[in-house]
Parts: C-alpha cells; structure tokens; sequence
C-alpha cells in the first residue's frame, strides 16, 4: 500500500464524511497494513452505506478510491454495479436473501430449543438478536449466528451440534497438524458449527460464569515456536455491573423459543469501533432504539484484559 496515496484517500473522504483527525489516523493506520484490493472493497462498501443516495459525492468519493490503485480497482460504473449488487443481499455461489433468512430463523430455533432443554449457559449475540428484540424484520444477509457460551458446557454442546446436522468443530488446542491446516483455511471462529450444504455457520466465543454471574470471556490465540503450536489466552473480565449492562438476563421470545441476548447498547458500541460496512448499517438502524444514559454507563465498566501465554498444560482439553 502507498501510504502517501492511502493518507490523501483517507483525508480526502474523512473531509467529505465529517470524520474527525483522531479517527482518521485510527483508519490510515488500520488500513496501512492491508493489501490495496482490501482497502478498496472496505472503502467502497463504507462509501456505498453512507454516500449512495448522494450521486454527486458518491461518484466523487468512487473516483477518489479509485485512485488508489487503478490496476486493482474497475472503473467507477463498474464499481457502483458491484456494490448495487453486494448490497441487494445476492450472494454469488451461496443463497438468495430469503433463502438465507429461512435458513437463519429455522437454525435459531432448532438450537436454542435444544440449549434450553438440555441448561447450556449462553446468549446470542451480535446485531442479529437485537433487530429481532426492537421487532426489526430481517434485511440484509447474514452469514452466520453468534453464540456467546459458557466454556464448561462445550461438550454437551458439541454432542448436541454433531447429532443435529452440522459438524462442530473446536480449534482452541490444535495440534500441529491441524494448526497447519488452519493457516490455510482461515475459519472464521476458533469454535464453530459448520454444515456441507453451504458457507452459513454458527460461530461460538466462550466465557467462564463467575461466582457473583459476571463473566469473563475468553479468546484463544496460536503461534509456532520450535515447531510446537504456542496457545495464548486473553481473559476479559466484566465485573458484576458490566455484565448486567451487556447482556440481558430476560429471554425474548421468538417464534416458539426463548433466548437470552447481549443489550441493544453493547452491540451498537461494539460496532463504533468495527466500522465495517454491515456495522454502519446495523448502526443506523439501531440507534433509534438505544439508551444512550445506559451505553454511557457502559463505558463506565470496561473489561479488564489479561493476557495468559502458553497455557496448554494449564487448562483442560475439551477438543474431540
């Protein structure tokens, strides 16, 4: 990436899009470490959420991209007919955007009927569970369900999704081998439920219920040192109040299930930080319906991180 080119496109669209110095240097920064046909895709599809109604700036905006790498990029028609058609929720080689939904609402209920019935400790999260709490019908594709699940229950966990027709799969202590393989494939989740038919899956992150029911998640990371697979551990804590912000212990009820879900106010701040497109979007729908006094408070209860290197010998494998 040409930095002196990147710094000019970022400068030149924040002046359009109103975003503010400290922002700006957070996206150059982001950005400088990605390949060019990545940050024209990422800043295409931004410029497409925020500008496509105003053609002048939108066609402006295109070109200022553009401009980045000519090489990469097609010409700015040629973009505009990508993103019209990325964002008519068509996705090529996968499924139409009521075939996707279909097969989101059939999941969500298969699952969290056999969660309840069986006492996993968990929530759904992510944006899909709120547009579903504030009774917003589904608009645009998802390619996955978050799960957010109490590490101790994973094996019954596991037992439940290999009998219902998707293979689970838990990629926090991989062997050699299987990190290797990792590499290559790129899994979207270290523990994930996946199915043959088609690329939807069901991504999981875990957490450990504390004693006063606050919770810490954890999230597991892989290295290589002298040809053996280092796991490292990141351990967020949420003290008592931040949990009660974050998630909410009152079910929703949907069709003929229940489940608990991450608050309206943890998402939509999540997604301030993200800034992808499909968080700008999820935003802009969102934020009607968020307690602004309560994403303050928060900010108030920010997760304390500890980072535990090399802990294979110091947790139980739970990998089939």
């Amino acid at each position: 990436m040409d930095i002196e080119k990147l710094e000019y496109t970022i400068d030149t669209l924040s002046r359009i899009i109103e975003v503010s110095d400290e922002k700006k240097q957070e996206i150059i920064d982001r950005y400088s470490s990605m390949n060019d046909k990545d940050v024209i895709k990422e800043l295409s599809q931004t410029v497409y959420c925020l500008l496509n109604a105003k053609k002048d700036l939108y066609d402006y905006a295109l070109t200022v991209i553009r401009e980045l790498n000519p090489e990469v990029c097609p010409p700015v028609n040629e973009m505009k007919i990508i993103l019209n058609k990325m964002f008519s929720n068509v996705t090529d080689g996968n499924m139409s955007i009521k075939e996707n939904h279909k097969l989101i609402e059939d999941t969500l209920v298969k699952f969290t009927k056999l969660f309840n019935k069986n006492n996993i400790d968990y929530y759904i999260v992510g944006a899909l569970p709120c547009y579903l709490r504030i009774n917003q019908p589904l608009f645009r594709y998802h390619d996955d369900i978050d799960i957010l699940v109490n590490e101790k229950d994973i094996p019954l966990l596991a037992e439940l999704i290999d009998k219902n027709g998707f293979k689970f799969v838990d990629d926090r202590f991989p062997s050699l081998e299987r990190y290797q393989k990792m590499l290559k494939e790129k899994p979207p989740h270290t523990v994930l439920a996946k199915t043959s038919k088609n690329e939807f899956h069901i991504g999981f992150f875990t957490f450990k219920r504390q004693s006063d029911n606050s919770i810490t998640i954890k999230e597991y990371s892989h290295r290589l040192e002298q040809n053996k697979v280092i796991i490292d551990l990141l351990e967020r804590q949420i003290d008592k109040i931040g949990t009660e912000l974050r998630y909410d212990e009152t079910p929703i009820e949907y069709k003929d299930t229940t489940f608990k879900t991450s608050s309206l106010e943890s998402v939509y701040l999540l997604k301030t930080y993200t800034n992808r497109p499909k968080d700008i979007i999820d935003m802009k729908t969102l934020e009607l319906y968020i307690d602004k006094n309560k994403l303050e408070e928060i900010k108030k209860h920010p997760s304390n991180d500890i980072e535990i290197t090399d802990i294979r010998n110091e947790l139980p494998r739970f990998t089939k």
